[in-house]
């Protein structure tokens, strides 16, 4: 193998394909990196028998090959050479690396024992904006248990209904759900567990540019493809809770409030709450949310936010990493917090905005 590409664009692949390799792997060859010549193009692909992510880059293409290399060794290196063109020459098991002055060998493994990544579908079954895809995921999936000894709630549950695509993730405390819009109307209804893993790189490769992604299935994979990287990975086999059915209907209050003073006041207030992490919380007729808090080692403290009320008076005590997990993750200027009673679950949404809710329990005390 001989090839020759930008510093740049080896960069960007590396990193996108790097992520999902893990350190001392008692299998050597998931520490490694595959590169290989495909159709013109180098193509980097790295697995961890969970996720495999394919990723191509452009550059001159002399001889074909392949060969897998420490994933870590070379991305450090190719992101500590000063120069702007890198050329790749593989012979039998040692990877050689040229730029300018840098002269490098790599010892790697060979491609033959790379583990094969799972081929899927080859017509989208559905396709999606990719900012539209990333905003849904970055209001929702930090909400998913994370003890992996329920595994159905440890992942991303997501329904195909027409053109909507559902999003939601819960630990049973909480729930997030957002609604989002497809390009164009999935091939049939269908329901899926995506593992919180691979929902979270795609997340991260979806930061990098901008275009549609395409979600392709096969009886137990799930592929995404954004622009010129893969990413595949299994489903979780199992049934998402019925999370609908405990979404109350109505509310006895309803407290309209600036989304950046509730979280000054949340954040201020956490700080007397260093054990617990409960503070309380009272909305007043008169449109005053209290965030209060007290403990015997730091004191207490009592802050007040103005914001518009309609309904009775309510009060409830909540875990406040769990109402900030929410409010740091939005972007209107005002959200609406609605109450039923301190035992009861409150609601907290964006103001004008219908395809998003967020479900919190309060702490019974």
């Amino acid at each position: 193998m001989k090839l020759i590409c930008t510093k740049e664009n080896l960069r960007k692949g590396l990193f996108v394909v790097s992520r999902v390799v893990g350190v001392g792997n008692p299998l050597q060859v998931l520490n490694n990196i595959l590169v290989k010549t495909d159709q013109g193009r180098i193509k980097l692909s790295s697995t961890n028998l969970e996720i495999g992510v394919n990723t191509w880059v452009g550059g001159k293409i002399e001889e074909e090959g392949s060969l897998t290399v420490p994933a870590r060794l070379i991305n450090e290196y190719i992101n500590n050479l000063p120069t702007e063109k890198v050329t790749l020459t593989s012979k039998d098991t040692t990877l050689n690396v040229e730029a300018d002055n840098y002269h490098t060998n790599i010892k790697g493994l060979s491609s033959e024992d790379f583990p094969l990544i799972p081929q899927v579908a080859d017509e989208p079954f559905a396709k999606i904006d990719s900012q539209e895809f990333r905003d849904a995921l970055s209001e929702t999936t930090w909400a998913a248990a994370i003890n992996e000894t329920q595994p159905e709630i440890s992942g991303i549950y997501m329904a195909f209904e027409a053109d909507k695509l559902r999003i939601a993730a819960t630990d049973r405390y909480r729930l997030a759900e957002r609604t989002a819009q497809l390009l164009e109307p999935a091939t049939s209804a269908k329901e899926v567990i995506i593992p919180s893993r691979t929902i979270n790189e795609l997340n991260k490769i979806l930061g990098t540019g901008k275009g549609e992604v395409g979600i392709y299935f096969s009886e137990s994979q799930v592929l995404f493809k954004f622009d010129e990287t893969e990413i595949i990975s299994r489903l979780i086999d199992g049934a998402y809770p019925d999370y609908r059915a405990i979404i109350p209907k109505e509310f006895k209050t309803q407290a309209t409030v600036p989304r950046e003073d509730l979280i000054h006041a949340l954040k201020a207030t956490a700080l007397f709450a260093p054990d617990t992490n409960n503070i309380h919380l009272e909305v007043s007729e008169d449109g005053v949310i209290k965030v209060s808090a007290s403990s015997a080692a730091a004191g207490e403290n009592e802050a007040l936010v103005k914001g518009k009320v309609s309904g009775i008076a309510n009060n409830a005590i909540f875990n406040f990493r769990y109402l900030l997990d929410c409010l740091n993750n939005l972007t209107e200027a005002n959200v609406v917090l609605k109450m039923i009673s301190d035992a009861s679950p409150a609601m907290l949404v964006p103001e004008k905005r219908d395809n998003y809710l967020y479900i919190v329990m309060p702490i019974k005390v």
